[in-house]
């Protein structure tokens, strides 16, 4: 019953959602020609500086954005993004150092043969000649300048009809691509590139005045990994953020939105690429090129930080786990086996993950070393949240967890309702490098979120006077969590829902004093399945240019592209299974869990039950997405601090009473005073 009820309300959420869209361009014999110069590379810290007049005119009239150019591999090279340009997806050259574009011979571009290769070797689908085939077929033609721009307009085969060396003086085709050359790394090259690239800007301008022309850092060349800067100027083009249906996220687009947009700007379908069309959001406040130097700042601060701080925690972690496992051996499980400072450790190491979100309120990207601004931001929020924790814990014995899960849902869900502002480029958030997610509720997200969720209804299941009304009414609140981390206009999360829901529903029936039977524990499963399904499908009715992944992934099936896409998250979440910081969390973990269930330690009973509920959060979540072990581990580092730091149940069961009775007369002959143990719910 419970299970129906939630998914029914679920699906009745869902059902009435806005769909959420972009306006894409529409192909028009009036429409200007688009003009799109790629420079690998090309970032916005290169414009800060006011000496490129062409790109710095281009800026202040037009559409600045942040490009994701994450093609197969980490670096872009110029031949990877030239080649996801072509193809609409994920595209990239044979592995090895990278290789520059070689000038066309005969109207062919050369190494097509390996490029397609190299593109049907990997899982993304990708078809080189997607765009300019596209363009052909529907009546118009693709012009192409340079080595470079070939690749990206060249057809299947491999020509490419309408195409020049150099620069010419004017324009045949509704879309032209152009080669600006790859960025040298640093120094007077580079100095010297860019003023290149910007005579070439003014140039294109003077050949068709009236064009709308975009300059984008098409790959990362041999230039540090980071966002790459894309600025839009002409009669389509405001002034204003970029964005995409595919991001979401004023002043970020994927390098595959430039893709679409050529494709519907000659009037042809862009049903077959994983991009979707340019447009302009509002302007919002500042200057617009210091708002993506900042970006740029804090996406490639937190790219180096973040392994750092996910090692860092998995090691404190480990250390704190080996220490309470030491007490507990030597000490028997009393409640104060553990000390206080331990305890303080712990609920600090817990309250970390959740402040790595918080702490991107503040614009700490702006300061003069970014890494220690980040590092001591975060330090401030972690201290304060864990004093918070604290003053809970001494008030009630579960009044740490409950702090902290609060903390995490009004954090979270405020951020998804609000449009994952935090979470773009945060330490454990998407990272607008990797492009894997811009919106909703990512992997580790989604931990910190279904922990935070399951403690709430276990705590609204467990309060009241009547079970049976306390249980609906955290019923209720499991459906509205559901609802904002299964709507693809907010959490969009496919794997997550199923995991939660059983989760949740277990904590209710445990908290209700429900018995499980295996009829019951099948229905709820089943219910788990069709709430997947129907998030899904619901989001695939939705126009094209409005789905999310989940509406993507049921076209696949559709397409027969499925098995690809899910042969591809297998992998993933193989590889992420190697990961050196969440194994090492893992092992602390049953070490931990282990000694305390060998030596009689159990939570507190509403403790367990929101122990039992995560547990089957995790491994649904961890099977049903590719993330490996993260969402396990991150249950775990927040998760196993904050009940121990509650404090045992003041029974130890009956197996365990005599050795417990001996060891606490021991103790008790040590500190000379009687403990007494608690007996708290």
């Amino acid at each position: 019953m419970l299970a129906a009820l939630a998914v029914g309300g679920v699906v009745t959420v869902l059902a009435g959602a806005p769909s959420a869209g972009a306006d894409a361009m529409a192909a028009d014999p009036a429409t200007p020609r688009l003009v799109v110069v790629g420079a690998p590379g090309l970032s916005w810290s290169d414009l800060e500086g006011g000496e490129l007049p062409a790109l710095d005119a281009l800026a202040e009239q037009g559409a600045l954005g942040s490009l994701t150019v994450r093609a197969v591999r980490s670096r872009a090279c110029a031949v990877d993004g030239w080649l996801t340009l072509s193809a609409g997806r994920r595209a990239a050259d044979l592995p090895g150092p990278c290789r520059e574009p070689l000038a066309v011979v005969d109207g062919s571009v050369p190494r097509w043969a390996e490029y397609v290769s190299a593109a049907g070797s990997e899982s993304y689908d990708a078809h080189p000649g997607t765009l300019g085939g596209g363009v052909t077929a529907s009546g118009s033609c693709v012009e192409t300048v340079g080595p470079g721009a070939a690749i990206a307009g060249a057809e299947a085969s491999g020509q490419v009809t309408t195409h020049s060396a150099n620069l010419p003086a004017s324009f045949r085709c509704p879309v032209v691509i152009v080669d600006g050359g790859t960025l040298p790394p640093s120094g007077a090259a580079r100095t010297a590139a860019l003023a290149r690239l910007d005579d070439l800007v003014g140039r294109v301008r003077s050949a068709d005045p009236v064009a709308d022309v975009v300059v984008a850092g098409v790959g990362d060349g041999v230039s540090a990994v980071r966002p790459r800067a894309i600025v839009a100027a002409g009669p389509s083009f405001g002034r204003g953020l970029l964005t995409s249906a595919s991001t979401r996220q004023p002043g970020v687009a994927q390098l595959q939105d430039l893709t679409a947009t050529a494709l519907t700007r000659a009037g042809a379908s862009d049903a077959a690429v994983t991009g979707r069309p340019l447009t302009v959001s509002s302007t919002g406040s500042g200057s617009l090129v210091a708002g993506r130097v900042g970006f740029e700042t804090r996406a490639a601060t937190l790219r180096a930080l973040s392994p750092q701080l996910t090692l860092w925690l998995a090691v404190a972690f480990a250390l704190w786990a080996a220490a309470v496992t030491l007490l507990w051996w030597r000490r028997a499980p009393l409640p104060d086996a553990v000390p206080a400072w331990l305890r303080a450790v712990g609920v600090a190491l817990a309250a970390t993950p959740v402040s790595t979100f918080v702490v991107n309120l503040v614009p700490w990207w702006r300061a003069g070393a970014p890494a220690m601004a980040f590092l001591g931001g975060l330090a401030v929020v972690v201290g304060l949240l864990t004093a918070a924790a604290l003053w809970a814990g001494g008030r009630r014995p579960l009044g740490a967890l409950r702090l902290v899960a609060v903390a995490t849902l009004v954090v979270l869900a405020g951020d998804v309702l609000t449009g994952s502002r935090l979470q773009l480029g945060a330490a454990f958030g998407q990272n607008p490098v990797v492009g894997g997610r811009f919106y909703g509720l990512g992997n580790t997200s989604f931990a910190l979120y279904g922990l935070a969720v399951l403690v709430v209804v276990g705590w609204v299941a467990a309060s009241g006077a009547s079970r049976r009304r306390a249980a609906l009414l955290a019923l209720v609140v499991l459906v509205a969590a559901l609802g904002i981390e299964a709507l693809p206009s907010l959490g969009a999360d496919f794997g997550g829902p199923p995991g939660l829901l059983l989760g949740g529903l277990l904590v209710i029936a445990s908290a209700a004093g429900v018995r499980l039977t295996r009829g019951r524990v099948l229905v709820a499963v089943l219910g788990a399945g069709a709430l997947a399904a129907v998030v899904a499908l619901l989001d695939w009715l939705r126009p094209a240019p409005s789905r999310t992944h989940l509406g993507e992934f049921v076209e696949s099936v559709f397409s027969g592209e499925a098995g690809a896409v899910v042969g591809r998250k297998l992998a993933q979440n193989v590889t992420n299974l190697g990961s050196p910081p969440l194994l090492v969390i893992a092992l602390a973990t049953v070490v931990l869990g282990a000694a305390g269930w060998r030596l009689g330690w159990r939570p507190l009973t509403d403790g367990a039950v929101v122990l039992r509920g995560a547990s089957v959060m995790a491994v649904v979540a961890f099977l049903a997405n590719d993330s490996g072990l993260v969402i396990p581990a991150f249950v775990a580092v927040v998760l196993a601090p904050l009940l121990v730091a509650a404090g045992p149940q003041g029974e130890l069961p009956p197996h365990h009473r005599d050795v417990g009775d001996v060891r606490r007369r021991r103790h008790e002959g040590a500190g000379g005073r009687r403990l007494r143990t608690r007996r708290f719910s």
